[in-house]
């Protein structure tokens, strides 16, 4: 994109778009196409649809999976963005999740004026839940997953499949935007344009995901967050390897297919371009849910490290390494719980440090013989672990509430960029 471009806010209209109907399947005399392609925009994008098709009879090339639950204010905007894009042979399954508001109806309007959105009810249980609910009844070769208030560059998609075509890959992954209040967008994940087979998926994707704000394993040429919307994934991995979306604690269904994604591949695609928008919606469940009291959160902490530690075990990755992700995710875990102690109102402060003190994954981390140091920028990270290593657990939960309130008073009241202007204003 265009410098000029880069902070402006997408907004489209719905048009209802034609698909062409082909059947031709998808084989490997589909790279020396794409390179005898025409040279017209739509030549081009009629000879790349024709070579992804999916062998089942009038089955679009790519699915796209979006849970809905309560997003009457932003769904439509995000239903309008996929529709725009340029590459036109898809399917939009829009999943809703026991919405109580008018969300399921708009998904219902927007379905009558095209024919390629397909709506699907059910009784809420969750964006996991509901994710897996769009896999089952899924057509296309290809699959990808797009949030209900985010919204993505017209050409992702086309560009992400062709990329997938040219290297013979099995899933393609883009950069993405963290989108602000004010409409200003700053990178939040971006990749070089590149192609990783075999053990190279494992070194400079897998461990920079699982490492990510710890020092060990990093990769300074991308940068590599556990979200699932800005991939793309051949539809015959996901099914032969039984990849589906799980959620332990909370919200870490993303994490959970990426990884079996980056365990399972043989050979993923990486794009330098940055096309997939992350908005900041501080009304959305996702952003509520980090101030909510999860119970019985050490099981559920431990469950997720049993799965993760198992399927790395399963994949022979090595001991060593498992051992230093366990020492990481105890320290994420500790994070974890001061949040939840926090969220917790009818318990008194007291009470609160003792159960912080003989909280497991606290324990865990002032014990371990494995440590990881902490990677810079990441403050929390930085400045609460040592003090929880150091048994200062009450002067951790109240900085670490200091650092919430004042990240949460940046982004409400939009310090960054009142800050980004007053220095523009001196300087112009």
């Amino acid at each position: 994109m265009k410098a000029e471009n880069i902070q402006r806010r997408l907004y489209f209209t719905v048009t209802k778009m034609s698909t062409a109907q082909h059947t031709d399947q998808y084989h490997e005399q589909n790279t020396t196409q794409y390179h005898e392609k025409n040279t017209t925009q739509d030549q081009g994008q009629n000879t790349n649809q024709n070579n992804c098709r999916n062998s089942e009879p009038d089955a679009p090339n790519l699915s796209i999976i979006i849970p809905v639950f309560n997003g009457e204010h932003y769904i439509e905007n995000t239903v309008c963005s996929v529709l725009n894009s340029s590459w036109h042979d898809l399917e939009l399954l829009l999943i809703d999740d026991g919405s109580t508001d008018s969300s399921l109806a708009i998904c219902n309007r927007l379905a009558e004026a095209d024919t390629r959105i397909k709506v699907y009810h059910k009784a809420n249980g969750g964006i996991a839940e509901a994710r897996n609910y769009g896999l089952i009844h899924a057509r296309g070769n290809h699959i990808g997953f797009c949030d209900q208030d985010d919204e993505v560059h017209e050409e992702m998609y086309q560009k992400m499949l062709e990329r997938i075509a040219l290297d013979g890959s099995q899933a393609a992954i883009c950069g993405c935007y963290r989108q602000k209040r004010s409409g200003k967008c700053v990178t939040f994940q971006k990749y070089t344009d590149d192609v990783f087979e075999g053990p190279q998926i494992r070194q400079k994707l897998l461990l920079p995901m699982l490492f990510k704000g710890f020092a060990a394993y990093a990769n300074d040429e991308i940068s590599i967050y556990t979200s699932i919307w800005n991939c793309v994934i051949s539809r015959q991995l996901i099914e032969d390897k039984k990849m589906r979306f799980n959620s332990f604690v909370n919200y870490e269904d993303d994490l959970i297919m990426l990884l079996q994604l980056l365990l399972k591949a043989d050979r993923i695609s990486t794009l330098s371009d940055i096309f997939y928008y992350w908005n900041t919606n501080t009304h959305s469940e996702s952003h509520h849910s980090a101030v909510r009291y999860i119970p019985d959160l050490e099981s559920k902490q431990q469950n997720l490290i049993d799965y993760i530690t198992g399927s790395l075990t399963d994949h022979e990755v090595s001991p060593e390494v498992i051992a230093q992700y366990i020492y990481v995710q105890h320290c994420r875990n500790a994070l974890l719980q001061l949040d939840n102690m926090a969220a917790l109102n009818d318990c008194k402060f007291l009470r609160k440090m003792k159960d912080l003190r003989i909280c497991s994954c606290i324990r865990y981390v002032q014990s371990s013989s494995y440590t990881v140091k902490p990677a810079k920028g990441f403050i929390r990270n930085t400045i609460l672990i040592p003090m929880l290593c150091k048994n200062h657990v009450a002067a951790a939960y109240v900085l670490n509430q200091l650092l919430n309130a004042l990240r949460l008073c940046v982004e409400k009241y939009q310090i960054t960029e009142k800050m980004e202007r007053m220095l523009k204003n001196r300087t112009a």
